[in-house]
């Protein structure tokens, strides 16, 4: 009698465990090697980059790990502690009961009528519309946008469907309110990176399944786009990522059962579930989509996987790799930053010129 009820409880067990499994994705693994941006070694800077880097984790590395958490967000804001040609203005308000924080990013050259909601990364845990300025004041000026950028709900002390639902929400009162008054925005554009990158993704994904405005245009930068965990990247580029090693290098040691189940505990989801794995979903009918990565970081396969993925079903990404760089590069004085940014204005760019035509 124990001897089937246990072998009832294992079976239950390994179902429960199975259902945490997404699709295999290795057919989408091809790189698309013509949109590779080449350098044989980083710009001059690049070292400045890393010693930055240590200077935001060394003070913290003592710290008891109740408080490690803590200490690395007021750290990681830090990055926002410089001189920027732009207007901050803080937000706290409400939509459809829901509250909305985050601020407003002005340049001199904003376009109130032409909006872009910002989605920082930081693993679901850290990050703030704050640390994030550097990314938001270029994006405003490059593109000549009114940026807003969402604070979110983050774990472990929020919960991962609440920081999706407060994207939502930010998006749809973007949609209808500029900084001074509500007014329909004549465009609106969506970008984020890592941990915002699958916000980002699986912002655009629920939209296409509402009765809402799509964005015109998506941007995501190294996003994190599969939280099963399930490509090769993760383990090959885990010595060559000098920012993502300290807290994801010793993923590829543990079998992928064991990362899906802390990944189920930690996020109260199904890793393979659509809305924090957008590359599970259907990817038909999407906005145009512009992804950056880096050839050496450990999340560069995921954004290969969707875009191939995305393509094979009809939507229009595009593709740009960097060689040799970090994870989310464009947060450092670099001059692969600069050729980052460029990029992300021609697509835009091209997007609003492609959607006139049509219009006209």
């Amino acid at each position: 009698m124990w001897l089937l009820i246990t072998a009832i409880v294992v079976l239950v067990i390994l179902l429960l465990i199975r259902n945490l499994y997404g699709e295999d994705l290795r057919q989408y693994d091809s790189a698309d090697l013509s949109a590779t941006f080449y350098r044989p070694t980083p710009s001059y800077k690049y070292p400045q980059a890393l010693e930055l880097i240590e200077s935001i984790k060394e003070p913290i590395s003592f710290i008891k790990p109740s408080k490690y958490l803590y200490a690395l967000r007021k750290n990681i804001d830090r990055l926002g502690d410089v001189e920027l040609d732009c207007e901050i203005i803080p937000v706290a308000t409400s939509f459809l009961d829901h509250r909305i924080m985050g601020e407003w990013v002005i340049s001199k050259n904003s376009d109130v009528n032409k909006r872009l909601l910002y989605i920082h990364g930081g693993g679901f845990a850290v990050g703030s519309p704050k640390s994030h300025r550097v990314v938001t004041e270029r994006l405003a000026r490059e593109l000549g946008v009114a940026v807003f950028a969402v604070s979110y709900d983050m774990i472990p002390d929020g919960k991962r469907v609440k920081g999706i639902q407060d994207c939502r929400y930010a998006y749809q009162w973007l949609l209808a309110n500029n900084l001074y008054n509500q007014q329909v925005s004549h465009r609106i554009y969506v970008a984020g990176d890592s941990a915002g990158g699958n916000l980002t993704l699986a912002l655009i994904g629920w939209l296409k399944l509402q009765d809402i405005r799509q964005v015109d245009a998506a941007i995501a930068i190294c996003p994190c786009i599969d939280s099963t965990f399930s490509y090769g990247s993760l383990s090959y580029n885990a010595k060559t990522d000098f920012l993502l090693h300290p807290f994801l290098g010793k993923f590829h040691h543990f079998p992928q059962f064991v990362i899906l189940i802390w990944i189920a505990i930690l996020f109260r989801m199904n890793p393979r579930d659509p809305q924090v794995s957008p590359i599970f979903a259907n990817l038909s009918g999407l906005p145009p989509i512009l992804i950056q990565a880096s050839d050496t970081e450990m999340m560069v396969d995921d954004s290969r996987r969707y875009t191939n993925k995305a393509r094979s079903q009809g939507s229009n990404v595009r593709l740009q790799i960097w060689s040799n760089m970090l994870h989310v590069w464009h947060l450092f004085d670099l001059e692969e930053a600069d050729e980052a940014y460029i990029e992300i204005g021609k697509f835009v760019a091209q997007c609003e010129y492609e959607r006139e035509k049509v219009a006209s």
